[in-house]
Order: structure tokens, then sequence, then C-alpha cells
């Protein structure tokens, strides 16, 4: 298979647990702000993965690699922010 299938198939799957696990340990307005986020940062990197795959482009794809990068910047901040909402809910029982 190609490498950019199974590093975005990765990115989905991090992305994803990440949102689940925000979902159950955050409550409120942050819930609502960080889904969103989050769904519209898989909605990016899906069009940009779709883009890429119907222009077929030969020589390198810069704007997939952005996106790469600020979807991978936004799940290492959604992990910190997970973290925190852990330890503060952990802390309040």
């Amino acid at each position: 298979m190609d490498k950019i299938v199974w590093i975005s198939a990765l990115t989905y799957i991090v992305l994803i647990t990440l949102l689940i696990v925000i979902y159950y340990v955050s409550k409120g307005l942050s819930r609502i702000i960080v889904s969103l986020i989050g769904i519209t940062a898989l909605a990016l990197l899906t069009w940009t993965l779709i883009d890429n795959k119907i222009m077929d482009y030969q020589d390198a794809n810069i704007g997939l690699g952005l996106v790469f990068y600020f979807v991978w910047i936004v799940t290492i901040f959604l992990f910190l922010f997970a973290l925190i909402m852990s330890f503060r809910s952990k802390r309040k029982r």
C-alpha cells in the first residue's frame, strides 16, 4: 500500500480516539468547541486527501503536507487538552 494511506489511517485513528476521549472527559462549552475543532480537522484532511487522489499531481503536493502538519498540531493540542481535563476530573473526585 501507499505510504500516504498508512499515514492518513493512523492520523484518523488517533484523532477519532482523542475526540471520543475528550467527549467523555470534558463538559459544557469546551466539549462543543473541541469537538468542532476536531471534526473540522478531520473534514479538512479528508477533503485534501480526496483532492490529492483526484488531481494526481506529478510533483510534491505542498498543500497535503501542510494539512498533515496542521492536523498533527491540532491532534497534539487535543491530546494535551484531554490530559488536562482528565487530571482535573480526577482531582475533583
